[in-house]
């Protein structure tokens, strides 16, 4: 190939617009058109260029779409199934593993003591009968020289018992400092009440711890007493006993702070039509309720102050961790739920993450030796033992899986993460490691919301709060509620006080 050599100053191109190497083309124009294909082919390898990172894109989102519907795909299978899931005896029935005489006979195990009700302490009325002449069974004419006797004990109601009206007659005096004529009240009266102590104790009992709304209060007192009254007549009775409440409720409140360990949980409550939430605090002998418009942690330190001296045991609620504790515990039984779920929602995947599945099912397994290890005496080997779990978890949740619920759950219980969600701290302090005493606490409250679809005002509320929370402590007191109502209408807030803790057996 010739060399280029650099040409004369001046030069033009005799061939400049038309070249016969060029077939007569324009060198001009054929060079211009070199540029502008040149420019057009940039262009395009430019598009293609972004066309291949958005394939790549595309592509790199359908198979994340796809990951994510399997994963919805099985959580909705999983909760299918959750729902109508059937009786294992029945399901083993069908797959014909059950055999004759395998598994636990339903009822008490065999050899147990006898559970008899208790003897009736008195006996009212005796009734004897004579022998009979024919058997009643068989009609067959009977030996009556052959007799023998025997008897038992029966105890019955009385059906629409009269109600006792009282008339009382009170010689008045004139009172100068009140300027009026005033009465003394005997003891067990309401002064100028129409209906007495006993039957409002009987509603309140009936409303409070049978859960049942105004009207069939109305219904009940009618049918079983034959008294009389309006449905609105039960909320006055709940404000005449609510005098003496207050205090009462007050003071438990302020036990309740002073303890050393808490049960605490919430759930929602519907109040005139919008969403409220009962907040509940308690331990085997203190029960406080609390319903509040909002479920946040200034609604946790209305009840719960913003500091406790006591081992706080919840189900890891963020709205808990405003509070100042000495010892937190997250709820063991919803860590296993929740590792249970999981497991059973990456079983129903196509391509389900292993290293999630191993991941939860060494949670689930740690979760359950902690709930039965037995906790020993002293505070040196409770504190061995809690370490020794912490090294267990620390252990479990080192690596990440690409599960993302299940990588959620693990930055949960990672050592960074447990500065308000504490798993061990019941085998510290020798707490519960459950927080069933609250699920249970809530459970009758639950039942009145579907009763009476809640409340209508903030003063229907307020009762809620109150009366659950004496009931609940006297039950725990082993103290009657029936008892409690007539005290807290007809005494003083330190006789009711007396009447629910003094009566513990």
């Amino acid at each position: 190939m010739p060399r280029f050599t650099e040409l004369p100053t001046g030069f033009e191109c005799s061939y400049r617009n038309d070249c016969p190497y060029l077939e007569g083309l324009s060198t001009g124009w054929v060079f211009r058109e070199y540029q502008h294909a040149r420019i057009r082919e940039q262009e395009h390898w430019m598009i293609r260029q972004s066309m291949a990172r958005e394939i790549h894109d595309l592509e790199q989102t359908i198979t994340e779409q796809a990951a994510q519907i399997d994963a919805l795909q099985a959580e909705n299978k999983r909760l299918h199934q959750r729902r109508f899931k059937a009786g294992k005896k029945s399901a083993a029935k069908a797959a014909g593993a059950v055999t004759p005489g395998a598994g636990k006979k339903r009822g008490a195990p065999k050899g147990h003591p006898p559970w008899n009700r208790p003897e009736p302490d008195r006996i009212d009325q005796t009734r004897q009968a004579q022998a009979p002449c024919c058997c009643p069974h068989c009609q067959t004419q009977t030996d009556q020289s052959n007799t023998g006797f025997t008897s038992y004990v029966q105890e019955d109601i009385v059906l629409r018992p009269q109600t006792v009206v009282t008339e009382y007659l009170h010689p008045t005096a004139w009172c100068p400092s009140c300027r009026r004529q005033v009465i003394q009240p005997l003891e067990g009266e309401l002064p100028f009440a129409p209906i007495g102590p006993r039957a409002k104790a009987a509603a309140l009992y009936l409303r409070h711890e049978m859960k049942l709304p105004y009207r069939k209060i109305q219904q009940a007192m009618s049918d079983l007493f034959g008294l009389e009254f309006v449905p609105a007549s039960s909320l006055g009775f709940e404000q005449r006993a609510r005098k003496n409440a207050d205090p009462l409720y007050e003071d438990l409140i302020g036990q309740i702070r002073a303890a050393s360990l808490i049960h605490a949980d919430e759930t929602y409550w519907r109040q005139d039509g919008e969403n409220h939430f009962v907040w509940y605090a308690g331990n085997p002998d203190l029960a406080v309720f609390h319903i509040d418009a909002h479920r946040s942690a200034a609604a946790a330190q209305v009840l719960l102050g913003e500091s406790l001296d006591a081992l706080l045991v919840t189900d890891a609620y963020a709205s808990y961790n405003a509070i100042t504790v000495t010892a937190r515990q997250s709820c063991l039984a919803h860590l296993l739920r929740k590792a249970k779920e999981l497991i059973a929602e990456l079983s129903l995947m196509a391509q389900p993450d292993r290293a999630s599945i191993r991941l939860c099912k060494s949670l689930k397994t740690l979760f359950k030796d902690a709930c039965r290890e037995t906790i020993p005496p002293g505070p040196k080997a409770r504190r061995k033992i809690r370490e020794q779990f912490l090294k267990r978890l620390d252990r479990i949740c080192k690596n990440p899986v690409n599960h993302p619920k299940a990588e959620t759950f693990r930055k949960r219980l990672i050592p960074s993460a447990r500065e308000h969600g504490e798993v061990f701290s019941f085998i510290e302090c020798d707490g519960p490691p459950t927080n069933n005493h609250a699920e249970r606490a809530l459970r009758p409250l639950v039942i009145f919301r579907k009763i009476c679809l809640g409340t209508r005002s903030d003063v229907g509320s307020e009762n809620i709060s109150v009366f659950a929370s004496l009931t609940q402590t006297a039950k725990l007191q082993n103290a009657s509620p029936v008892d409690l109502f007539d005290a807290l209408l007809t005494g003083t807030p330190a006789q009711a006080q007396d009447l629910i803790f003094n009566n513990s057996s």
